[in-house]
Order: C-alpha cells, then sequence, then structure tokens
C-alpha cells in the first residue's frame, strides 16, 4: 500500500499521536497524556479479558454450586391418574432436555457476567481517563496564565 503524496506515513501519524515527533510546540504535558493514553489502552487490552474471563468462570461455579445444592422436598397433593407410556427413547431425551437448558442458561448467564465486566473495565478506564485529562488541562490553564503574565504586560502596555 502506498502513502497518498502530502500525507505523512503511518509511522510519521503514530510517532506524532504518541507525541515522540520533534515537534517543538509540543508541551510535556501533551506527551504525557499521549503515553498515558497509550499505557490505559494496553491495560484494556491486557485487564480486560482476564476480567471477562474471571467473571464467566465465577458465575459458573456460583451457579453451579446454587443448583447442586438446591434440594426441594415434594409432597403429594392427590393421586396422580395414569397416562400411557411414552416410546421408550423419550426419558432419556426429556432428562437431556431437562439439565441441557439449565446448561445453556448458566453459559448465557456466564457470557453476560463476561461482557459486563469487560465493560465495567472499560468505564472505570476512561473514568480514569478523563479525571488525569482534567488535572492536566488545570496544569495547562495554570501554565498559560503564568507565561501570559510575563508576556502580556509588553503586549498590552500596561503594568500589572
Amino acid at each position: 500500500m502506498r502513502a497518498v503524496p502530502g500525507q505523512p506515513a503511518l509511522t510519521g501519524r503514530l510517532a506524532r499521536a504518541l507525541g515522540l515527533d520533534s515537534n517543538p510546540l509540543r508541551r510535556a504535558s501533551d506527551r504525557a497524556e499521549a503515553w498515558i493514553r497509550a499505557g490505559l489502552l494496553v491495560v484494556f487490552l491486557v485487564a480486560g479479558p482476564m476480567a471477562a474471563v474471571t467473571a464467566g468462570q465465577w458465575t459458573m461455579q456460583t451457579m453451579g454450586a446454587q443448583a447442586s445444592t438446591h434440594t426441594a422436598a415434594a409432597q403429594t397433593v392427590r393421586v396422580a391418574q395414569p397416562r400411557p407410556s411414552p416410546p421408550l427413547a423419550a426419558p432419556p431425551a426429556a432428562a437431556r432436555a431437562a439439565s441441557g437448558p439449565r446448561r445453556d442458561r448458566f453459559a448465557g448467564d456466564a457470557v453476560l457476567a463476561g461482557i459486563l465486566a469487560l465493560a465495567a473495565v472499560g468505564l472505570a478506564l476512561l473514568a480514569a481517563m478523563r479525571v488525569i485529562r482534567r488535572v492536566l488541562n488545570w496544569r495547562r490553564l495554570a501554565a498559560w496564565e503564568q507565561a501570559w503574565r510575563a508576556t502580556g504586560p509588553r503586549w498590552t502596555g500596561r503594568r500589572s
């Protein structure tokens, strides 16, 4: 794939996005923010799947333990009327059908728990990035105000 004339190559765009280019106007806080953002992405790519798998396994274990320990006492209220017996292959299929929907439900709940854990990790990292950006913006504005206090009187002619 060839680069479009006038546009930098992929490595150049990546270097600029991470603050590794030789731009003299790039502030240190801009470079720090780019590295923090890259670090949070790596954390999400590592911790997200781990949290999803852990949540899924925990859900399967918890639901399996609850299903195996849950017992109920049955009591007949009236005498049942005899029914015609089903074919011989029906009882094992019925038994499989009874345990199969429960296993499917456990798997579905485990997948849902994994998705929710992944979303929770992503939201937590986005919230962390938002707090970090707010702190960096406060520092940028403070530095800008300090620079303007030094430069402003020379431009406006007023002394403060």
